[in-house]
């Protein structure tokens, strides 16, 4: 299965040099991608293209020519049923699932290597190249309800994965109130496990009309309402070349892209190292860490870092 062209040239783009170890990398991604948009379709769940995916796809008809980051959105309820079907479709043996959080779900793919600068600090952590599912979820909008809507949705995850954070949050912290009954939470938490998601789920349905807007997950749980979008902006879905494939995006895709990279038209190099300490499009992760002494590649590149 290949997406890319060229996909074992080098080649200019955009005044960029592209190699083919890159391509290679991008070209996993989207076998990852392949196997998302496959769930997606079987039932019948929206997606579209976010963060530098989106622009990449409306700046470069692919992706960003330095990046090798891919990001995929969807509407809090469409995420959760995503996440509920997840394990059953997939087998575990090429695409491996990780739930970063209750706003990321990462997808891995097992026959390639991405070693992170923090290996050894997660011992469920895969070493492989991912793609990133993020959570769109309501965010206030200047109205005491929407406020109180976010509010509830912190303290239902809180519940949710560890009661005893739930105290810690900003607003609790501000005014000593939460937004439901202490009881109610307790009782949510005291659930089996699977249970506690399906609470999950039933509250965050109920809780996206409270809002005409939404963000990503960790922007509003940061309490950066700053990076809302409307609603109406995701109202539409179109398909914008990527590569040799199309993607799902939102027709205003323009107003997003706006509203979070002010001009995206100009093109930024922000200089992050996303693929970490080393990569490999080829070697299974699991295999390379059995080869090699990571400790030492460890070590040498923190020293050269100042790590």
């Amino acid at each position: 299965m290949v997406f890319i062209k060229d996909l074992y040239h080098d080649e200019i783009r955009d005044g960029w040099l592209v190699k083919s170890d890159m391509k290679k990398i991008w070209n996993r991604q989207l076998e990852i991608w392949a196997e998302v948009d496959r769930i997606c379709r079987k039932h019948d769940i929206t997606y579209w293209a976010g963060y530098g995916t989106l622009l990449g796809a409306a700046r470069h008809g692919g992706f960003i020519p330095w990046d090798e980051d891919f990001d995929l959105c969807m509407m809090r309820p469409e995420y959760d049923r995503f996440c509920a079907v997840l394990n059953a479709e997939l087998n575990g043996e090429v695409f491996e699932i990780k739930h970063e959080t209750f706003s990321i779900t990462k997808i891995s793919h097992s026959l390639t290597t991405a070693l992170e600068s923090n290996y050894g600090q997660e011992n469920n952590s895969f070493q492989s190249l991912t793609i990133d599912i993020f959570a769109l979820d309501i965010a206030p909008d200047g109205t005491e309800n929407a406020l109180n809507a976010v509010h509830a949705l912190q303290e239902i995850i809180a519940a949710v994965t560890d009661f005893s954070k739930l105290f810690e949050k900003t607003h609790v912290k501000k005014d000593g109130r939460l937004v439901m009954e202490l009881k109610v939470l307790k009782k949510i938490s005291e659930l089996p496990f699977k249970d506690r998601l399906a609470e999950l789920y039933r509250y965050t349905y109920a809780l996206q009309n409270q809002s005409p807007l939404v963000a990503f997950f960790d922007d509003t749980i940061a309490g950066k309402y700053e990076c809302a979008f409307q609603k109406d902006w995701f109202r539409e879905t179109i398909y914008l070349p990527f590569e040799t494939v199309e993607l799902p995006a939102p027709k205003m895709f323009d107003e997003i892209l706006t509203s979070y990279y002010g001009d995206w038209r100009t093109p930024v190099r922000d200089g992050q190292n996303r693929l970490g300490v080393i990569h490999s499009a080829d070697i299974p992760w699991r295999e390379f860490l059995q080869l090699v002494d990571v400790k030492k590649i460890l070590d040498d590149f923190n020293a050269r870092n100042g790590g």
